[in-house]
């Protein structure tokens, strides 16, 4: 194996100090550097080999755009940024330069999630998705709701699909700071091809915290809990059945097995920085690259434009 990556870490807030104990714990890595504010000291510095930015994500993208321009791997915080211009000004400096952006959308490297990909294969063509993300805080400052939890289900929901949405609607309240764009709650609708949607509750305005996505299949429907002890819950031939009569369609309801399914159960922060190191290495490419990161962000400023407008739909260009 490759020596430990010496890595500077930006940002110990409660998520960087997270980061910090994993990476203590991990052989890949060791802790060169670990700023704040005073992170412009580090750009020039020649014994990092690779940097982690876990500040608000306001500030994101003016602290990782020097490191990228220099060519160093980087790990970013969700959402990427908070701006689709400022994304792309992250992708065109890391073409420039051979930079490596590795965005932290945690979920896809829970192993929960991995055997809940493997469960919906089975489970027939889905018929919805419904993420909800929410709890009592944490409020933030500059960034609302919906930017702070929305991008766990965004990014699930594109994996799980295998695309963008086409079109976004959202609805959003400011209760504690009206007249501003920190939402307190948020409601969001996807469009996603082939008539399958999918709906996200966000709120920090919330008595109880949830973290959990639902997947309504044709045979079989899925619930990935990340606060529940049992995180997968199947519920097995679920339906329900589709009968046609002479001039109406009749939907009969089923009774459905209750599942849990086992699966391993390693620590995703600690899965999600190995597949960075692995990343830099050259022994994979990036699950969550700046191409995801910036899908991510596309879609949460669609839907800020369609608060804006009263929810009125807003349209995504695929590629």
């Amino acid at each position: 194996m490759k020596k430990p990556y010496r890595t500077a870490v930006i940002g110990k807030g409660r998520w960087g100090q997270k980061i910090i104990a994993t990476l203590e714990k991990l052989p890949e890595a060791v802790i060169a550097y670990i700023e704040t504010h005073n992170y412009y000291k580090l750009i020039a510095k020649k014994d990092i080999d690779a940097v982690i930015v876990a500040t608000p994500a306001s500030v994101h993208a003016q602290i990782a755009l020097p490191f990228i321009k220099r060519g160093l791997p980087v790990f970013i915080e969700k959402p990427v940024t908070t701006s689709l211009v400022d994304a792309k000004n992250l992708e065109l400096a890391a073409q420039k330069s051979g930079s490596l952006i590795f965005v932290g959308h945690i979920h896809l490297y829970n192993p929960v999630y991995k055997k809940v990909k493997e469960l919906v294969k089975k489970i027939g063509r889905i018929r919805f998705l419904y993420g909800e993300g929410c709890n009592n805080g944490p409020y933030r400052n500059d960034i609302s709701a919906m930017w702070d939890w929305a991008p766990h289900d965004i990014a699930i929901m594109i994996d799980l699909v295998g695309s963008k949405p086409v079109y976004v609607q959202a609805w959003g309240t400011s209760s504690l700071r009206p007249e501003t764009k920190l939402h307190d709650v948020s409601y969001i609708k996807l469009n996603f091809p082939k008539e399958l949607t999918g709906f996200i509750f966000s709120s920090w305005l919330f008595p109880d915290k949830r973290k959990r996505i639902t997947i309504v299949g044709e045979k079989n429907s899925i619930v990935f809990d990340d606060v529940a002890e049992q995180k997968i819950i199947l519920y097995k031939d679920m339906g329900p059945v589709l009968k046609k009569n002479k001039d109406t369609l009749e939907v009969l309801r089923k009774e459905s097995k209750i599942i849990h399914p086992a699966y391993t159960k390693e620590m995703p922060l600690t899965l999600e920085l190995k597949a960075f190191f692995q990343n830099i290495s050259g022994k994979e490419k990036p699950k969550t690259d700046i191409n995801q990161g910036i899908a991510v962000v596309e879609v949460l400023e669609a839907a800020e434009e369609s608060i804006a407008r009263g929810g009125r739909l807003s349209q995504l260009k695929n590629k």
